[in-house]
């Protein structure tokens, strides 16, 4: 998960991912290729889940196995896209696939802004925005910005990377209730949304809109305030932390 997100085309061979051999890291390195963990997000039917992976030659892969024990029962027969703005895996049960299929990763747009020309706080704001404005459209109040849950939400997203794991349990903080009344007291609610790899805020709000989890709790009414993080680790990917709290 250290790996820095590969820039050039990324294609996905369907057939080759159902029906080949992955590569172990021992097996690629003696073929003469580099095994990486896989840098995209995996969505399936909607919703994140943890499926390890590879990245071989550009090209993501996956074992047979992790991938039947991701799928609802009975899903045997899926299609795969790639989101190259989000830098997504995109799982769909609801129909088939084609062995001859290959997808590219498009080439960035005028409307994909670089994340490098946006400075940390201008990250945080863009969060924050896109936040309010999908709260507005069902008539919700807006989330105020809470300086005391910014640096609760900051210091998740700084504890990822100094602790090397990904999840909502913190071998700092504990919980995210035990470690946001830590930094604010007397809150009566609170919620947490994670995020990993994206390369701009955009990709990683609508991929959290796209789960329903997630999606909850961005447009959930007991939320008055938000705090957001982002940490940045020695090999380029990010870690988004969105935090939530209702008094």
């Amino acid at each position: 998960m250290k790996m820095r997100i590969r820039t050039g085309v990324v294609k996905f061979v369907l057939g080759f991912i159902l029906g080949a051999l992955v590569f172990s890291g021992a097996a690629a390195v003696a073929a003469g290729l580099t095994a990486a963990p896989k840098t995209a997000e995996v969505i399936i039917d909607g919703k994140a889940v943890d499926l390890s992976g590879y990245v071989i030659g550009n090209s993501h892969y996956f074992k047979l196995r992790d991938i039947s024990s991701a799928l609802a029962p009975g899903g045997k027969d899926f299609s795969v896209t790639w989101d190259g703005r989000g830098n997504r895996i995109i799982i769909d049960t609801s129909r088939g696939y084609s062995a001859s299929e290959t997808l590219e990763e498009p080439e960035p747009g005028v409307q994909d802004i670089p994340q490098q020309t946006m400075t940390m706080d201008e990250l945080k704001a863009e969060i924050v925005r896109l936040t309010n404005i999908e709260r507005a459209k069902v008539g919700l109040p807006e989330l105020a910005v809470h300086p005391l849950l910014m640096d609760s939400a900051q210091a998740k997203a700084q504890d990822f990377l100094d602790n090397r794991y990904f999840g909502h349990i913190s071998p700092v903080y504990g919980t995210p209730t035990e470690m946001m009344l830590a930094f604010v007291p007397g809150i009566r609610t609170c919620g947490e949304n994670l995020g990993t790899w994206n390369q701009t805020a955009q990709g990683t709000f609508e991929g959290w809109m796209e789960s329903p989890e997630h999606r909850d709790s961005i447009l959930a009414r007991k939320y008055t305030h938000i705090g957001v993080g982002i940490a940045e680790g020695a090999g380029g990917g990010y870690r988004w932390v969105q935090q939530f709290i209702g008094f």
